[in-house]
């Protein structure tokens, strides 16, 4: 028995030099290639509801986004997004004020279960006049290497409503878009 307990020990080990003599190493080769998309797309049908009482008041909604930078630039391009709007009508004449809508904030993060790098903002976005077209305001930007991914973009508007406003079913459009560059 003391015979071939050393056998198989012996065995093993000529194996395990015989797999090392025999190793290789490989080098792969990966080639990612850059996507052209660079795009964003609302999320949401954002509305708000409010109940007149005689005072001036100020209802809410959140416009949410998906700004999806596929491009995978070495120098990582940027971009930046803009926003106008139509002023809010009941379609028979009645409007609230051209100045009613204001970005509140904007808040983004990297879509769920994606990798992104959320974009470094240099605009100032609280508070942010929403104007009427054609007029156009820039309220978030990526700076160069960063952006990039998928990223969910929540846009916080404040709505002033006066006193005085006839009581209907009022509509905005707004319009926001993407551009290359910070």
């Amino acid at each position: 028995m003391i015979r071939r307990s050393l056998i198989v020990p012996v065995a093993v080990a000529a194996l395990v030099l015989a797999a090392a003599a025999g190793a290789t190493s490989l080098t792969v080769n990966a080639t990612v290639a850059a996507g052209s998309t660079l795009s964003v797309s609302s999320l949401n049908t954002p509305s708000f509801n409010l109940t007149l009482n005689g005072d001036d008041q100020t209802a809410t909604y959140q416009a949410q986004l998906q700004v999806v930078d596929a491009r995978g630039l070495a120098t990582g391009g940027g971009w930046n997004l803009t926003i106008t709007s139509t002023q809010f009508s009941d379609g028979a004449g009645h409007t609230l004020p051209t100045s009613a809508s204001t970005i509140s904030s904007v808040s983004t993060a990297c879509h769920s279960g994606s990798t992104c790098a959320l974009p470094s903002n240099s605009v100032s976005n609280s508070n942010l006049a929403v104007p009427i077209s054609p007029t156009t305001t820039k309220f978030l930007n990526a700076a160069t290497a960063s952006g990039l991914g998928r990223v969910d973009t929540n846009v916080n508007v404040s709505v002033a409503v006066p006193a005085n406003t006839i009581a209907a079913t009022y509509a905005s459009t707004l319009t926001v878009a993407i551009a290359a560059g910070p």
